[in-house]
């Protein structure tokens, strides 16, 4: 372990750069995974129901609350638009 490899540095050095290294590579994805945002599909919006109070996410195509049926999101600005 105290066999000199390359300049001033060891087997025992360069096992523990090869061992941080390899931990750097293993533990940046998981890091990522965890800190990235959760992309909401482009089809569906995040909402609150102001009738019952449930909050989710919901098509805004179909735009309504799944406990009380009430129109969500863009449903319910469809609802009051003028044509």
């Amino acid at each position: 372990m105290d066999t000199i490899v390359f300049g001033n540095f060891t087997v025992q050095n360069m096992m523990v750069a090869a061992a941080v290294g390899i931990g750097i590579f293993v533990f940046l994805p998981v890091l990522r995974r965890f800190l990235r945002r959760k992309e909401t599909p482009i089809y569906a919006q995040q909402v609150r129901c102001k009738e019952c109070g449930w909050q989710g996410e919901v098509s805004k195509h179909a735009g309504r609350c799944p406990r009380c049926n009430a129109p969500l999101g863009d449903q319910k600005a469809k609802k009051y638009k003028k044509i």
